[in-house]
């Protein structure tokens, strides 16, 4: 019988991993505790194996037929399709293809519901130990409750965790004003600068005198340029397999809106799909910009600006590229400075003029 104090130590051990590699090493003092020298598991479908159930091992003899083709067409090629069981006899199969030897007792006990993929779990042991005796397959059966709930916070986690990163990615690649939308057109992600041009593009100059919202509500314009969007990618033919992230080349919905002679607030709305373990996952990537063909309105020259605030002659560089509309990224390249340098003058830029956004300071600005 088991050692139920090590076995509820692995086990909360196994819920602490946060990587698939030692996920598998603990799962594997577990296998063994439980008395299964060889085991192989199918778990749930996860984002990391490409939406299908990931199959590991210990022990076991080499892919056969039947598990080549699960791991290349998935699990629900041998049977019916999703959401039914395998026959025994496929299971019996692939379980003869595992084994180290045609003498060593197996088991395959199938954990959890059907429509929601269950854990399917491989035990094997020396022929001289003799058969799984019921109260050790009740055990692996309990088990194997907890490791499959464990496996599914995991795959959560490692999902959330690359849409973090692809939001930072994103956030790299277009630097200006971003919103990531789910299908029901509720912002995922935002940044401050998307709020600010939207509420330019609502508001005009009018803007700057307004409180900046905690999220975005998206003028009807561009609600509608989102559910036109939304039913283009619902026409799109994504791939089925192997990529996991889709984003469009270039924009779906394209919207400008002149705000004066010298200001435009330009967006696009773009499309962008993940696979997942439901499926295509459709989302929408707003982007958004202010342009800008003047320096100010007011025809004030840099060393007036210099003059007025007191600005270093770095800090004139800066206020030139801000006024342009350029990025502290931008900046940061233009001027061959780091970021964290860039934000720091920025910050002072704004302390000297008495203003507390870019957006309100390019406002002071323009009135003279």
């Amino acid at each position: 019988m088991a050692n139920w104090r090590q076995l509820t130590d692995s086990l909360v051990e196994l819920c602490l991993h946060r990587t698939l590699r030692g996920f598998e090493l603990a799962l594997g003092r577990i296998w063994t505790q439980l008395s299964a020298e060889v085991w192989g598991v199918f778990l749930p479908p996860s984002f990391q194996a490409g939406d299908r159930q990931l199959f590991i091992g210990q022990g076991v003899r080499p892919a056969g037929p039947l598990l080549t083709q699960a791991a290349r067409q998935g699990i629900e090629s041998l049977g019916g399709g999703k959401g039914t069981t395998l026959a025994p006899q496929i299971l019996e199969a692939i379980a003869g293809e595992l084994a180290p030897g045609p003498d060593w007792p197996r088991r395959v006990l199938q954990i959890g519901e059907v429509q929601s993929a269950p854990l399917i779990l491989f035990v094997f042991r020396r022929p001289e130990h003799g058969p799984f005796t019921q109260p050790e397959l009740d055990t692996l059966g309990w088990a194997g409750t907890h490791v499959r709930k464990a496996f599914l916070v995991l795959a959560e986690q490692q999902e959330q965790e690359f849409m973090v990163g692809l939001f930072r990615l994103i956030s790299n690649l277009h630097p200006e004003g971003i919103c990531v939308l789910d299908k029901q057109q509720r912002p995922l992600f935002e940044n401050r600068n998307f709020r600010e041009h939207l509420m330019l593009w609502e508001h005009g100059a009018k803007a700057l005198s307004l409180n900046l919202p905690r999220s975005t509500s998206l003028p009807a314009v561009w609600q509608k340029a989102c559910q036109d969007a939304f039913q283009t990618l619902g026409d799109l033919k994504l791939p089925a397999t192997g990529s996991r992230l889709i984003v469009s080349q270039g924009p779906v919905v394209n919207l400008n809106k002149p705000l004066s002679d010298e200001q435009q607030v330009d967006g696009a709305v773009r499309y962008l799909a993940m696979r997942s373990t439901l499926g295509i996952r459709p989302y929408l990537l707003l982007t958004s910009s202010v342009s800008r063909t003047k320096q100010t309105q007011s025809g004030l020259t840099m060393g007036d600006l210099a003059e007025r605030f007191d600005f270093s002659r770095r800090e004139v560089q800066m206020t030139e590229l801000i006024l342009k509309g350029h990025s502290a990224d931008e900046i940061g390249t233009r001027l061959k400075i780091a970021l964290p340098t860039v934000k720091t003058h920025i910050r002072n830029i704004l302390r000297k003029a008495g203003a507390k956004t870019r957006l309100q300071f390019i406002g002071l600005v323009r009135a003279g």
